[in-house]
Order: structure tokens, then sequence, then C-alpha cells
């Protein structure tokens, strides 16, 4: 039962915090007029780096919590972005905005690779996948909380009162985090839970050594290359989306939002779904979990490469449904990536350092996000101010990235049986 209502609290977190990245954004215009910025790109340029600098900070955190408590961890940096987004309301300028949103990102730079590190150590190995899988709906999710609080209250309230819902939520989070109890480390793995406590003193401290095993583990180096990969394909999928829809196929922005509540509220359930039956095949195949993120993937992008492709076609109303079905399809799939490589990373790596491992991951993905942005804003001017064409090659570019799953299957056998034997 405690377990239970530990693992109900970091979904929790994970809720709010991920509500900080999507918040902003969609008040671009509003806070444009309110902090006499020159333009709404200003919002973008502040987005991306609050990006970034999360990415970066979460490395830090992970090695601090490969060393001591990570729920102390979590309630610093909750209680840290929780009290900044609140100072945030206060901002004048784009400074202001910008400074603040820095620090804030430094504290969100936490939530993701420690709450992933306490997840893998909650529970059990042949059940990763349908947990990862929940966590992956419940990002969604708290990115959608994020956007439906701004576009739905900026008409009627003023741009602070998202921020000021989003801050209290991060504060009741951190003041549940103290009712959190912390696994032990690689308790419910095979080869860990026979660890003595001396033994688990020496083990759990960080140091070069335990870096440096990063390294040899091939398997986990293939994962984190291909997410890369994998997010400077379809990283900007979904953020130019409703602008793709409505400059392409001339939908009105209601009904381009619409359509982006359709098409990726589809991986709020997929998460769980491809979890749990890579969870199932897991039992019986090592590579069990990867291989339905291959397929995934490959008919994923076949998905968007046709639904995208429409546009050559027609950009008529009725073309624009027809292209719904195959994102709502493709965004499904993918949806069911995350947690399985999630899953995967967390069984191929020693319990003592995960949490560096899942915060290099989130480096890799932002990273290759980042890189997608700026990819798809060259394609758009390249093709006449059209986005279909871009998303057609960055489908396509996800279609290759299907190459890095080979040497993943030749590795990740060899990998768990040198860590289920106590080699690592």
């Amino acid at each position: 039962m405690k377990k239970l209502s530990s693992l109900k609290i970091l979904i929790l977190l994970t809720f709010f915090s991920s509500a900080l990245f999507s918040v902003i954004t969609p008040m671009a215009k509003e806070l444009s007029i309110a902090l006499a910025l020159e333009s709404e790109e200003a919002i973008s340029t502040i987005n991306s780096i609050f990006l970034m600098v999360a990415a970066i900070s979460s490395i830090f955190w992970a090695l601090l919590g490969d060393k001591i408590s990570r729920k102390i961890l979590l309630i610093i940096a909750t209680f840290e972005w929780s009290i900044l987004i609140m100072l945030t309301t206060i901002a004048f300028d784009f400074f202001s905005l910008l400074l603040f949103q820095i620090f804030t990102a430094i504290g969100f730079g936490a939530a993701l690779p420690l709450v992933f590190s306490l997840t893998v150590d909650f529970v059990e190995p042949e059940k990763r996948g349908k947990e990862f899988g929940l966590l992956s709906a419940i990002y969604v999710l708290g990115n959608g909380l994020g956007q439906v609080l701004s576009g739905f209250l900026i008409d009627a309230y003023p741009w602070q009162t998202p921020l000021i819902i989003v801050s209290v939520g991060g504060f009741i989070c951190a003041g549940l985090l103290f009712f959190v109890n912390e696994p032990r480390r690689g308790g419910l793995d095979k080869v860990y839970n026979q660890l003595d406590k001396e033994q688990e003193k020496i083990d759990y401290k960080i140091r070069i050594e335990d870096i440096k095993k990063i390294g040899k583990i091939k398997s986990t180096i293939w994962i984190l290359l291909f997410n890369f990969a994998m997010f400077i394909a379809i990283g900007s999928i979904s953020s130019f989306f409703i602008s793709m829809l409505k400059n392409d196929y001339l939908l009105s922005s209601t009904l381009a939002t619409i359509f982006l509540i359709v098409v990726f509220g589809s991986q709020v359930p997929s998460g769980p779904i491809f979890g749990k039956l890579g969870d199932k095949l897991h039992i019986k195949d090592i590579n069990g979990r990867m291989k339905i993120a291959l397929i995934c993937l490959s008919c994923g992008s076949i998905l968007y490469i046709i639904g995208f492709s429409l546009f050559f076609i027609s950009t008529s109303l009725i073309s624009a449904f027809i292209f719904l079905i195959f994102a709502f399809s493709g965004a499904f799939l993918f949806g069911g990536i995350d947690p399985l490589t999630q899953a995967t990373l967390g069984e191929v790596n020693p319990p003592q350092i995960r949490s560096t491992i899942y915060s290099i991951n989130y480096l890799a993905y932002s990273f290759g996000r980042s890189i997608s942005l700026i990819l798809l804003g060259q394609f758009f001017l390249t093709f006449n101010n059209y986005y279909s064409p871009g998303y057609v090659l960055l489908a396509i570019l996800a279609l290759i990235c299907s190459l890095f799953c080979i040497p993943i299957f030749k590795n990740l056998s060899k990998d768990m049986e040198r860590i289920n034997s106590g080699k690592s």
C-alpha cells in the first residue's frame, strides 16, 4: 500500500511538472502585449532556452541522485520550481521573464530522471513497461494541462493565473513528497536484492568507474543514440502541428486545435497499452520491448509519410480529414516507443547509475527536439512557406532511425546477461 501511494505521488508530480513546459507558449500573444515584447517569437526563444537549461541541469540532479536521497532532491527541486514559477508572475519585460524561466527550468530538470529512477526501484522488472507507459501518458496529459489552462483562462483572467495554478500544484506535490517511502536502489533486481547494507553503501556512491560503465554497456549507448536521432525526426511534429494545419490546409484555429487534441490525445492510452504488451513479450524475449518499439516506429513513420503526403494531392477539407486518420494512427504508434525504451534502459543498467542514465537520455531527446525545430524551420523556408513537405522528410528520417535497432538487438541480450550475472 505504501509503495502504491508513493507511486501515485510521483505520478502527480509528473503531471504538474510537465505542465511547466507548455503553460507559457499558448499565451504568446498576450504576453507579448503585456510585457511589451518585440514579437511572439520572443516567447518561443524563452521556451527553447527553458528546455535546454532543464536538460543540462538534469545531469547535475542525476549525479546528485546517484549519491544521496532522490526523495530529498525531488522535494528541494519541486519547491524551487514552484517558487520560481510563482515569481514569474511579476515579470515585467523579456529579460525578467527569461531569468525567472531559466531558474524554473533548473528545478524542472530534476523531475523526470529522478522520478524514472525511483519508479524502476518501485516496480518489478516484468511490470516496468506498463508503469513507464502510464508515466508517458501522464506526461502527455500534463503538457495538455498547461495548454488547456492557458488556452481557456487567458480570455477571462490575467496571464498570471495559469502560472499560479501550476505553482500551487507544485507546492502540493512538494508537500506530498515527504510521505514517499524511498525504495532501496536495485531492491527488485535479481542480482542486487541480496546485497548487504555495507556492500550497498559502497556500490551506490557514484564514482568515475561507474561513469565508465555507461560506455561499456553498448546497448545503452545505442538506445541513447536511437532516442537522439528519433527526436530529431519527430521532436517538432506536435509543436508546429496547428500552424501546419492553418497554413497548409487553411483550417481555422479552433478546428486545427481540435485536430491536435484528437491526434496527440491518442498517445495517452497508447503508452500503457504498448508498455504492457512489451512487458508480456519481454518475459519470453529479452529484445521483446525493443521489438515492439521497432514496430511502432516503422509503422508509425509510414503512416506519417502517407498522411503528410496528402498535401501534394489536395488541400480540401476531405483530404484534411483523411490526413487526420493517418496522423492519429501514426501518433498512437509513436506514443508506445518512449515507455518501452525507458523500461529497457532501467533494466540494462545497474541501479547506481540509473539516475544519470535517465538524465542523459532526457538530454538526448531534448537536444534532438531542438534540432528538429531548426530543421523544420529550414524546410518551411525551402518549400515556399509550406510545412507538409518538411513533415514528410522528417517522417522519412524517423523511418531510417529504425536501423538503430539492429545494434540494439545485437547487444541487448549480452548486456542483460552480464548485468544479471553481476558482472556490471
